[in-house]
């Protein structure tokens, strides 16, 4: 009697559980194997966005989520072609993981604006820097050889440390000066690019452990203000981009750039929906690597060309109302990506996972 009384208590224990829980299936339609990040909206799981979920892959292993600030739940999955993965998820809460993604405002550096993953890290220079008068104008890069997040150490004061220094994990090489950097937007007006200041207001969205976002808004300039909202996740070498400017009277060209050595004889690739270069770096001599650079472009249509030293990829007649969706990204010789030749192989197979995505359904 008192074992069928257990049994009882236990199959009541167990039923909200078992009714809740839901089937993740993760179809890869192509013939190549795709390891990405899936984003699930919380309609499609029934749950309300931020819920504490718990999503196990086929072999019962927890994989780590994250909700972001638009309300989708982030997955890790690998599909093999023209196969499925499934998983399955149920409320509760997830176990703690370090993060994969990480940044901050640095006051001790002039109100930088920085952030990374386990590739590539990135840093907006800030009002501060503006208030001196300097032309902070593009995004700068930070290259890595660690998967580690290594900008917490550099931006330490240490002063056994310098930004352009490789100590074994990474450094500031790449070249900004008074042009756009690596993916920096800009309006283009009577053909000349307008460059744009430091950004004037920042707002952390994600901070992981699988993406970082962050909106930077500029100052208004004629009752025109820029609005950008910049991504990373986990495992990838390309930031999204997400820009807008409010305020604008008429249809206005606007483009993402990447800056061109003037005495670096590197030919800039352009191709359809993608324009990409090899860097020579800060100190090509001493260095003696490369930085590989890339606007993608997947999702519009713009026109790809080549002035004032930069590589443009331009969005035609927008107005307030007009978001500009694209990616840029890079890579350093010394870590995942050898070749200009391998950089073209990373971003095909980016260019093809976004034209055929990954397809998710909810049970």
């Amino acid at each position: 009697m008192r074992k069928f009384l257990l049994l009882i208590t236990s199959s009541i224990i167990l039923l909200p559980s078992l009714k809740a829980q839901k089937t993740i299936v993760v179809e890869n339609p192509t013939k190549q194997q795709r390891s990405e990040l899936v984003a699930i909206g919380a309609d499609q799981l029934g749950v309300e966005a931020g819920n504490g979920v718990i999503v196990r892959d086929a072999f019962g292993i927890e994989r780590t989520t994250q909700w972001t600030y638009d309300g989708k739940l982030l997955l890790p999955v690998h599909v093999r072609p023209n196969s499925k993965a499934t998983f399955t998820v149920v409320e509760g809460t997830p176990a703690a993981v370090l993060s994969s993604v990480g940044g901050a405002m640095y006051p001790s550096r002039l109100e930088d604006v920085a952030f990374e993953n386990d590739r590539i890290g990135i840093r907006l220079y800030g009002p501060a820097l503006q208030r001196k008068g300097e032309k902070g104008y593009g995004h700068d890069l930070w290259v890595k050889r660690t998967t580690e997040l290594i900008l917490p150490e550099l931006y330490s004061n240490d002063p056994r440390l310098s930004f352009h220094l490789d100590y074994g994990k990474g450094l500031d090489c790449y070249a900004v000066g008074p042009t756009l950097g690596c993916g920096t937007p800009c309006m283009i007006r009577d053909g000349k690019i307008v460059y744009p200041w430091c950004y004037e207001t920042y707002k952390i969205l994600d901070k992981g452990p699988l993406r970082f976002t962050v909106q930077v808004d500029f100052p208004s300039t004629d009752g025109i203000t820029e609005h950008r909202v910049l991504s990373i996740d986990k495992g990838s070498n390309f930031f999204e981009a997400t820009v807008w400017y409010s305020g604008l009277k008429q249809p206005t060209d606007i483009a993402a750039a990447l800056a061109i050595r003037d005495s670096d004889p590197t030919p800039v690739v352009i191709g359809d929906g993608f324009v990409h270069y090899a860097d020579p770096t800060i100190d090509p001599a001493r260095h003696q690597t490369q930085i590989y650079v890339a606007l993608l472009f997947p999702d519009e249509k713009v026109t790809i060309q080549q002035q004032e030293k930069h590589a443009l990829g331009i969005l035609k007649n927008c107005t307030s109302d007009r978001r500009f969706h694209y990616f840029f990204g890079a890579a350093w010789s010394e870590f995942d990506v050898h070749s200009q030749a391998e950089w073209q192989c990373r971003i095909d197979g980016f260019m093809q996972a976004r034209q055929q995505p990954l397809q998710v359904t909810v049970k």
